[in-house]
């Protein structure tokens, strides 16, 4: 099950490359750091990132103490832009730190077929994986709930704690402008 939630978010991160080229900037890269102060060399912006055009948008992701910068966010609103009749919200960014190809996405899901990004019924899920290995991934975290996250405009806000479909329990941080 875990390789076809994968193999569903690495479509949903094609579908969103494509459907939203033009929208991401691809310049610049940034660094991840971990709650130890340690840094790595990340790259958000190169060309095999994915995203294409001259847009905007932002990331600043940290999952139990480790943080990753994104130098682009692409978001996708309502079920005609995700194309789904299930998610009303999608978002995706790549970055890349000490060589892996880090992956973000923040969805959110509302089977009411009402289109709505908050409420009863809501469920957010949030998947942080290595998507250059996702036989072997380095990071595989695919967690959510039903609170802490508020996307209002084009800001993306999430802070709290999510879980595991196996239980597992972590605390997410994410400031984000979509492009």
């Amino acid at each position: 099950m875990l390789i076809g939630r994968s193999i569903a978010l690495a479509a949903t991160a094609v579908f969103l490359g494509a459907a939203l080229t033009g929208c991401a900037s691809t310049d610049g890269g940034s660094d991840s750091t971990d709650s130890g102060g340690e840094s790595a060399n990340v790259d958000s912006g190169s060309a095999d990132a994915g995203n294409g055009g001259s847009g905007e948008g932002s990331a600043v992701v940290t999952v139990d103490g480790v943080t990753w910068e994104y130098s682009s966010y692409l978001c996708a609103f309502g079920y005609d832009e995700t194309e789904s009749d299930v998610y009303s919200f999608s978002s995706t960014s790549f970055s890349t730190a000490d060589g892996e190809r880090i992956q973000i996405l923040v969805d959110v899901r509302d089977e009411s077929g009402q289109d709505r990004v908050a409420g009863d019924g809501i469920v957010y899920e949030i998947t942080v994986v290595d998507a250059g290995n996702i036989a072997d991934p380095s990071i595989n975290i695919s967690a959510s709930g039903t609170d802490g996250v508020t996307i209002s405009g084009d800001s993306v806000q999430v802070d709290g704690t999510f879980s595991s479909f196996e239980g597992a329990t972590y605390d997410i941080r994410v400031d984000a402008t979509c492009g």
